[in-house]
């Protein structure tokens, strides 16, 4: 008879309940900011002004080619999160790279290696000769394919 699944606690059931308390949250959080307009004017940048660009203004020190009167003051301050933003992900990235690289018996392991780490040398060994489609010619012991 088979038995239904069952809830794990222990080491696990704190940081699931804290993930979903976090993401509950984030979710109130959400839902409650009102987006649109504050009384009778609207939030947010003028339509005629595309914000990249004006990112890209300040990125490059070109006040001079802002849209003028229009133009979004302060824009340093995107570029400040545009460039943080930027360094964390490449720390992610850098971080990943190190975690997924393989030693084995203290040499890397290459990612898309089809060969275990018992054949190590490029020689077939002696009792094994290599017949054209690239397997082995060796007889089967008990089972297998015969041909």
């Amino acid at each position: 008879m088979t038995t239904g699944p069952e809830l794990r606690t222990g080491k696990t059931l704190v940081p699931g309940l804290l993930a979903v308390a976090l993401f509950g949250l984030m979710a109130l959080i959400v839902l409650n900011t009102p987006f649109g307009t504050v009384g009778d004017r609207p939030v947010g940048f003028p339509e005629d002004i595309a914000i990249v660009s004006e990112i890209g203004y300040a990125l490059f020190d070109l006040g001079a080619l802002q849209s003028g009167q229009l133009a979004i003051p302060e824009t340093e301050s995107f570029l400040a999160a545009f460039l943080l933003i930027a360094l964390t992900l490449d720390a992610a990235l850098d971080a990943s790279l190190v975690l997924a690289k393989r030693e084995e018996e203290g040499e890397p392991v290459a990612a898309l290696s089809s060969r275990g780490a018992e054949s190590r040398s490029l020689t077939p060994p002696a009792d094994r000769t290599t017949v054209a489609d690239g397997g082995d010619d060796v007889e089967a012991e008990g089972g297998g394919e015969t041909r």
